[in-house]
């Protein structure tokens, strides 16, 4: 279930730390739009209203087909939270106002689709010009169509909906588009130093969190089905599990095995994993406390589940049910993130949470999905868990991403 925007407003740049993708690139872009509205809101709350609309548009089928992606690719591009507003006038006229701004930020976008526009040096794209018309139901989500939900959701490409592409609804909006910097694609994933003596001995904690997909009391909830298979999967691996937690709507497994590296050192491996209900909107506070208990103690910290619209995994939001959070700063750590649209709500929010070097941040800047968990997961498992294996980042994420079948979640990792 989605529920909340995340989408944050600043007056200056943010602070920029690269990522790294196999199928993906950041690009720099700003543009001047304007839209109008009877609403008498905060200008800036308006233009957060406004920009959000992006995500609909870059993750529109329309959009795919027009630079040739896989068919099932759900989308282009995203934006990377927070985005830099600048009001250039706000005017009335008759009730209406007119709102003008600068807005400038940073984009993941699929390679096949960044090398053209980069190549023209802009993007030309429409955007909602009536503001309190633009929402129509028939140009979204069939679960998803409510009008707090349309800016995710839309498709303006769709058949019959071409009026959100036109006057007086939308207006054309040009995106000056040039490439970021780039990660170093030999970056190490620095794997050996998870395992390593990581202020933790020879135990090496993998955290892993997976919610459910629409109902807890569903025996075949997709959440539920995707926790038993890897379940299944680590006792395949010759884990041995031990039930923790036996509530049926938030179980907690533990799953232990010591393997020995070349040189000799045993690596007690150890996966805590939980099912439980995440959404933010949840009055129970399991999902909360082992979720921070986890970002403060853990070697890698694997959430599955919804993003809740950048709700779920909201640091204030967690606070409030679990207390403060408290980052150790002196221990490496991974995070991988896989939900929808990770990169834009997550990333930033976490990476200025610890040092460059001391944390990787897996994230998706597409939507992803509770069938694919088990591939995907287990491409990455066989690296972390080979106790002599120290592979370079550009591998684990090809190798991750090659288990869609040509698709891509635009998966990526930083701070690089």
């Amino acid at each position: 279930m989605r529920l909340l925007p995340l989408f944050l407003v600043l007056m200056v740049a943010p602070a920029h730390a690269v990522v790294l993708s196999a199928s993906s690139m950041e690009i720099k872009f700003n543009y001047t739009a304007e839209f109008q509205t009877r609403e008498n809101g905060e200008g800036i709350g308006l233009i957060d209203t406004h920009a959000q609309h992006l995500f609909g548009l870059f993750q529109s089928p329309g959009l795919v087909e027009q630079y040739r992606l896989h068919a099932e690719t759900g989308g282009v591009a995203a934006p990377k939270l927070p985005i830099a507003f600048q009001i250039v006038s706000d005017r009335r006229k008759g009730g209406v106002r007119t709102i003008q701004y600068r807005a400038s930020g940073l984009l993941l976008v699929n390679k096949k689709a960044a090398r053209r526009v980069l190549a023209a040096g802009e993007w030309a794209i429409t955007m909602p010009f009536d503001l309190d018309a633009f929402f129509d139901e028939k140009c979204t989500d069939e679960h998803y169509n409510t009008f707090g939900d349309f800016w995710y959701f839309y498709d303006p490409y769709r058949q019959g909906c071409s009026h959100l592409r036109e006057a007086p609804l939308a207006k054309d909006v040009i995106l000056k588009v040039k490439e970021a910097p780039q990660a170093d694609a030999d970056a190490s994933a620095s794997f050996a130093d998870l395992r390593g003596d990581n202020g933790n001995g020879e135990l090496f904690e993998i955290v892993t969190i997976n919610g459910f997909s629409e109902d807890a009391t569903n025996r075949r909830d997709e959440g539920r089905v995707s926790f038993g298979a890897r379940n299944k999967w680590l006792r395949a691996q010759g884990f041995q599990e031990t039930q923790i937690a036996r509530y049926d709507n938030r179980p907690v497994y533990r799953y232990e095995k010591t393997v020995t590296t070349r040189e000799g050192r045993d690596v007690l491996i150890r996966f805590t994993r939980l099912l439980a209900e995440t959404s933010v909107t949840s009055k129970n506070v399991t999902f909360a406390k082992f979720f921070k208990t986890a970002v403060e103690g853990a070697d890698v910290v694997i959430y599955a589940g919804h993003s809740g619209l950048g709700g779920n995994l909201d640091i204030a939001a967690l606070e409030e049910k679990a207390g403060k959070f408290e980052f150790n700063a002196g221990k490496k750590q991974l995070f991988f993130f896989d939900g929808c649209s990770t990169y834009s709500y997550f990333l930033s929010v976490f990476e200025e949470r610890k040092t460059k070097g001391k944390i990787d941040i897996m994230t998706n800047g597409l939507s992803s999905y509770f069938h694919t968990e088990g591939p995907t997961h287990d491409a990455l498992y066989r690296s972390l868990l080979d106790p002599n294996a120290d592979p370079k980042w550009s591998k684990v994420l090809k190798d991750m991403e090659d288990e869609l079948g040509g698709s891509t979640y635009m998966l990526n990792v930083g701070p690089i």
